[in-house]
């Protein structure tokens, strides 16, 4: 539609209101998208932070009970820009417990919420680019003689706006 000269304020308005809907509905596009942070620094946007984590999936292979506690380590990252605060973990259950090595001093184990004593005051912050370490351990022995499929989860939780909660999945079988 063509705008002429003499136009009622009625048409303007309406114009205005499409393209008003149109920029919210192209910057949901972008955000959508990973698109949303493109201004710098100078724009005055804030630069998010990313929390990365090196394995989705574990898979423990074959356990052995009579061998005992097994520790697993993955990397955990910041893949962003503004400083990632990791501010605390959970398990899914109790034979298994998780901490964040971060500058080489390792953090208070976290294990299934309501089971134990459970860490306050603490976090890890992680600058752009900067890594930690997410050691896991697992224990064979807390569910007495069993055998078969293990299924586990551990819960990173932080300050990533588009991730607040990443999940780790353990998998394996047990055995004597």
């Amino acid at each position: 539609m063509v705008v002429r000269r003499g136009t009622t304020g009625r048409t303007r308005t309406r114009w205005a209101a499409v393209a008003a809907v149109a920029a919210v509905l192209a910057g949901a596009y972008m955000a959508a998208r990973g698109l949303g942070y493109v201004a710098g620094p100078s724009a005055g946007v804030s630069q998010p932070p990313i929390l990365l984590v090196s394995r989705a999936n574990y898979d423990l292979g074959t356990v052995s009970q009579a061998k005992g506690l097994l520790t697993v380590e993955m990397r955990v990252a910041n893949g962003g820009a503004g400083e990632l605060v990791i501010s605390e973990m959970e398990t899914s259950c109790g034979c298994t417990r998780a901490a964040i090595v971060a500058g080489g001093v390792p953090g208070p184990w976290f294990g299934m919420r309501g089971h134990g004593e459970w860490p306050t005051g603490w976090s890890a912050r992680l600058g752009a680019g900067e890594e930690a370490v997410l050691r896991v351990q697992y224990d064979p022995d807390a569910h007495g003689p069993y055998r078969g499929p293990i299924d586990r989860l551990v819960v990173i939780y932080s300050n990533d706006p588009r991730q607040p909660q990443a999940r780790v999945r353990l998998q394996g079988q047990q055995v004597e």
